[in-house]
């Protein structure tokens, strides 16, 4: 009878082991889906970031600023300037622009828009007030 104990004794701790192998690898395995959380929430912070800043370049661009103003003010931006296939208007002068921003710290991220850029003052054909 006492083989019998020896036999259900060692077969407890083999019991406890495996319970720990277990326990070791599910508390791994919440470990490494807290760690890829927490990337995931600071890669959705630095786009909501990138996005208020690209919103904020197209608003600039819109507004007029000079081009040259932006990369001073926006160094994590590469900003690329590209003409669009459209007719310039003949009265204003004004040219359709296409921007492609990407952020150095987001690859495989960019935002494309399209703005329209006046080059010249618009010239309505003279003053009412000149002789004809």
């Amino acid at each position: 009878m006492s083989t019998d104990r020896r036999s259900d004794d060692g077969f407890a701790i083999l019991e406890a082991l495996v319970a720990l192998a277990i326990a070791a690898g599910v508390l791994t395995a919440t470990m490494a889906g807290l760690a890829n959380l927490a990337r995931g929430a600071r890669q959705v912070d630095q786009v909501q970031q990138a996005l208020l800043e690209a919103q904020n370049i197209e608003s600039r661009l819109r507004a007029g600023l000079p081009i040259d103003a932006l990369s001073g003010r926006y160094p994590d931006w590469r900003i690329e300037f590209m003409p669009v296939d459209r007719p310039v208007d003949p009265r204003t002068g004004a040219v359709l622009t296409g921007v492609t921003l990407e952020r150095a710290d987001l690859p495989g991220w960019q935002v494309r828009l399209v703005y329209v850029e006046t080059t010249r003052a618009p010239d309505f054909g003279g003053s009412p007030h000149e002789p004809g």
